[in-house]
């Protein structure tokens, strides 16, 4: 699960109180439909409003931030949760790649595709008025030498060893995504939540807090170069401020502790 991202989003699916989420212009509904985002989409802005949180103390945005993980903890162990991971992580599984044929049934439908399609190709030249069917009856000389030899022993058997090794790549494919998918969405969450926190920590482990902010084209950027070449996630956690970030930090620290690291 892709929750934890900054200290901002934390605190706007802050609960289990209904009324801190009021406080915040949030519905329960809009919170959970925001952890299934990040989920599937990974660590973003969920696009929850942050006016109420901006309006807050520091010390209160660190309280918020704090119950916001606390919150998050036990909406994951939640049946709810659960059943939103499972639909997320079906929804992602590779399809298998189903065969109809044999692959000497698909050789066969093919010989009889290009068999077809030499008939017709007779009965439209024979239609043409004189002067044009003489090229035209050239060329389809020439595409029926070409079938010809695609259906001697030899070139068949190199077709058949093409559609062969096709399916073989096909099946390939299909099995190292199926590897990928189980890796990303494991049957318990638990390992995903586990990263996507250490993933947060991560992010927010070199926020400068006392960073320049200069006025460009009526917006606020960095005056550090590499601070406004930074991801959206460290800038979101550099406005929530230091006292959020670093109660997020603790209580995510926290949770992963207890998930074994």
């Amino acid at each position: 699960m892709r929750i934890v991202r900054c200290a901002v989003a934390i605190a706007m699916l802050a609960a289990p109180a209904d009324d801190v989420l009021s406080q915040l212009g949030i519905t329960l509904d809009a919170a959970k439909e925001a952890i299934g985002n990040v989920i599937t989409a990974g660590v973003y802005n969920p696009g929850l409003s942050a006016q109420a949180f901006k309006l807050m103390p520091p010390a209160v945005r660190a309280q918020a931030a704090t119950a916001g993980v606390a919150w998050l903890k036990t909406y994951v162990a939640s049946p709810d949760f659960k059943k939103q991971y499972l639909q997320a992580r079906e929804s992602h599984k590779p399809d298998q790649p189903a065969f109809d044929t044999t692959p000497e049934q698909e050789l066969q439908e093919d010989d009889d595709e290009q068999k077809q399609q030499l008939e017709e190709s007779k009965k439209v030249i024979a239609a043409l008025p004189p002067e044009q069917r003489k090229a035209m009856e050239d060329a389809l000389k020439n595409a029926a030498d070409v079938v010809a030899k695609m259906n001697t022993p030899e070139s068949r058997k190199q077709r058949l060893d093409a559609i062969r090794a096709e399916r073989a790549g096909r099946l390939k494919e299909y099995q190292d995504a199926l590897a990928k998918w189980k890796q990303e969405y494991p049957d318990d969450p638990k390992p995903l939540v586990a990263r996507r926190l250490r993933e947060f920590l991560q992010l927010s482990a070199d926020v400068d807090f006392n960073a320049k902010l200069v006025t460009q084209d009526g917006r606020s950027t960095f005056a550090n170069p590499a601070y406004q070449a930074k991801p959206s996630q460290w800038k979101m956690c550099f406005r929530a401020g230091k006292e959020a970030t670093v109660a997020a930090r603790a209580a995510v620290q926290a949770w992963l502790t207890e998930l074994g690291g």
